[in-house]
């Protein structure tokens, strides 16, 4: 056989072989697996990965994978800002209960608690980037927290998205030229979790100590209400409704219940019903959510047996705030109804 037919021969009997050669993993195939990255211990080990068989984007994340930390913990927050800075130069927002996302894996995780965050400018401290990240990282190591995310909240949804903005608010990460790295600190009896993000100017820290909410504010009762609206002309109520939505919760009944009573107390009784948000959102929206929340109110009275012409409804937004809206505590007490007496 010539030389180069023989050539040819071997080339295409080597092709199969080629072709049955099995494929290398992607990868971005369904095999990779999340990693919960753990950091070091209390005791000066290192915990082994955290890992599921589960894509990242639809892996569920699992609190009993991460080892129960038996680090000593301080005071809350547990993080103080650096020494040396001045109280100027701290930017402090504390709240004994409050409600906010984190991220875990490449998933939002609603976490309820009382919450504090500092934020701090490099500059005041003479203390660069790296150093700050990793004070912080030893101190949240030695009380036991371990790394959950593995993407920050813009990367969860696409650029300039209505979702993209929504997951940023959630999760208060309002600096995108910061990283953002979520810790979980899991104790025997309480689930701690540390934010900290950093930048070149500055860095910050968010700390939510999980516990149940506990009831400070009871409804208005009809005396109590009368007598407001006798000595101030209005009385302020806090009735409980659902996150942008106008029907009443069941828990918010007993406080309607209650003007009922006030105005078959006094049938001589009229009122305007006042609807009021705070800030966040679009202004035009909250004036109309506020509307209909104040309508809301009115048509259980209505529908109740009160007359018509004892009762009006307006919203009014976030046109008459009551405190600031700088922090979460104002803006709640801004989120009211109020009644309002007619001459």
């Amino acid at each position: 056989m010539p030389k180069y037919s023989a050539a040819i021969v071997l080339i295409v009997m080597s092709l199969p072989l080629v072709a049955c050669k099995p494929k290398a993993s992607s990868p971005n195939s369904d095999a990779s697996a999340t990693t919960v990255t753990s950091s070091q211990g209390s005791n000066g080990t290192t915990a082994a990965p955290v890992t599921s068989g589960a894509p990242a984007s639809q892996a569920q994340f699992d609190i009993e994978k991460v080892p129960v930390s038996s680090g000593v913990m301080p005071p809350f927050p547990y993080l103080e800002y650096p020494s040396g800075l001045s109280e100027e130069g701290r930017f402090t927002n504390k709240a004994n209960f409050d409600s906010l996302h984190v991220v875990v894996g490449k998933q939002l995780r609603k976490v309820e608690g009382r919450v504090e965050s500092h934020k701090f400018y490099l500059s005041d401290v003479n203390m660069s980037e790296a150093e700050a990240r990793r004070n912080y990282e030893n101190l949240i190591a030695q009380m036991g927290g371990v790394k959950v995310n593995s993407a920050t909240p813009s990367e969860l949804a696409p650029a300039l998205s209505a979702e993209n903005t929504a997951n940023e608010q959630k999760t208060r990460f309002a600096d995108l030229g910061m990283t953002y790295d979520v810790y979980l600190v899991r104790k025997p009896d309480q689930l701690v979790w540390i934010v900290l993000m950093s930048g070149r100017s500055a860095v910050s820290t968010l700390v939510v100590a999980e516990q149940p909410f506990k009831q400070t504010i009871a409804f208005v009762t009809a005396d109590a209400m009368q007598s407001q609206l006798a000595s101030a002309g209005h009385v302020a109520l806090y009735i409980n409704f659902d996150t942008d939505k106008a029907a009443i919760r069941p828990d918010g009944r007993p406080a309607v219940d209650e003007i009922a009573k006030l105005l078959e107390k006094d049938p001589s009784l009229k009122l305007t019903i006042e609807g009021h948000t705070d800030n966040v959102g679009d202004p035009a929206h909250n004036k109309a959510l506020s509307q209909q929340r104040a309508d809301a109110v009115m048509g259980s009275l209505l529908a109740g047996g009160i007359a018509k012409d004892r009762l009006s409804a307006v919203g009014l937004g976030d046109a008459k705030p009551v405190a600031d809206n700088q922090d979460d505590t104002g803006r709640a007490k801004n989120r009211r109804v109020e009644l309002v007496k007619r001459t």
